[in-house]
């Protein structure tokens, strides 16, 4: 914040120079009466001298001057944040990125890991309406569902539709959806979000993805995992447990220990989806924050002036008190 510091209207900051000259002349002026009045004798000194109580430290002229700096400082106009134009804001491009693999049929999240997932997605795109939003679906590779629209009903029958088994390539790849993700959204890249809908990662996604976070014009990255640290069952259409590749049930228990490590190394937002919807409100947060941070060529800086305002309107009181009013 303190890099992007400046002033909208800086040549009210000549002001300053004016304001300290000013202070220092009448300052220099009492101590010089000071000086002349302490020629007088004791008794006639006291009899003569107005608010003979008041503190010597402090003088009207002080607070005059330190208000005067306060408010000359607020017309300078000083800011450190931009806000976004309205188009800019409304039309966040975000892709979204969901994992369609056996583990998702898990049902610790009921009815399914991937039913949940489709609830969340839908409520996030209709709280979105009128932005941009792609779809994704990955597993061992991964393929474009929908290219960037505005419409949210256009998505729902896609994510309806999305099975493991329509999926060519099984595992699950999160790097896979990365090139696909830069190229829709195009020169925009920087300003949107890439969000993963899973149930977690693998340890071998978490190079590719700081990698693919370094770089220029890269999306930022957020994920919305879907399931508990525990796990659960995942079956079948048919009600047959799925069956790992060794032998024995198919583990969906998630790792909280790698989902910080997602987080911290390559930098990607991780939101734990819940039965409310507090985890689509905190995702909604991160898109803005995401296109905040974008150069918006539109967008104005915020005047942050009135905040000086308060202590010069403080320090104007006490030129009501006896004795603070100022006499030029």
């Amino acid at each position: 914040m303190i890099e992007m510091l400046h002033f909208l209207r800086p040549m009210w900051l000549l002001a300053l120079p004016a304001i300290i000259l000013v202070w220092w002349l009448v300052r220099r002026r009492e101590a010089s009466q000071s000086q002349v009045i302490g020629l007088v004798a004791v008794h006639l000194r006291e009899a003569l001298t107005v608010n003979r109580n008041a503190r010597k430290g402090v003088r009207a002229v002080d607070g005059v001057c330190i208000a005067s700096v306060f408010a000359a400082l607020a017309a300078a106009g000083p800011t450190w944040s931009k806000q976004a134009s309205p188009w800019f804001a409304e039309s966040a491009p975000l892709v979204i990125a969901i994992e369609v693999t056996d583990s998702m049929r898990s049902n610790d999240a009921q009815p399914t890991r991937l039913d949940r997932a489709r609830f969340k997605v839908s409520d996030l795109v209709e709280a979105r309406t009128g932005s941009r939003t792609a779809l994704i679906a990955y597993a061992g590779s991964a393929h474009i569902v929908v290219p960037p629209s505005t419409d949210a009903a256009v998505l729902t029958p896609f994510l309806e539709s999305l099975d493991p088994a329509i999926m060519p390539a099984g595992g699950s790849d999160a790097s896979r959806v990365l090139p696909l993700a830069k190229s829709l959204l195009g020169d925009r890249a920087s300003a949107g979000t890439l969000l993963f809908v899973n149930d977690g990662f693998d340890s071998a996604d978490i190079a590719r993805l700081a990698e693919f976070a370094g770089q220029p014009g890269t999306p930022s990255m957020a994920a919305l995992v879907v399931g508990s640290d525990e796990g659960g069952v995942a079956f079948m259409p048919d009600g047959i447990p799925v069956m790992a590749a060794g032998g024995g049930r198919l583990d969906t228990s998630i790792d909280p220990a790698l989902l910080r490590r997602v987080a911290s190394d390559a930098n990607v937002s991780v939101v734990r989806a819940g039965a409310g919807d507090a985890d689509i409100r905190q995702l909604l947060r991160v898109i803005q924050s995401n296109l905040q941070q974008a150069d918006d060529p539109d967008a104005r800086w915020r005047d942050q002036g009135w905040w000086l305002l308060w202590p010069a309107t403080f320090l104007a009181l006490f030129w009501f008190r006896r004795g603070w009013t100022m006499r030029w």
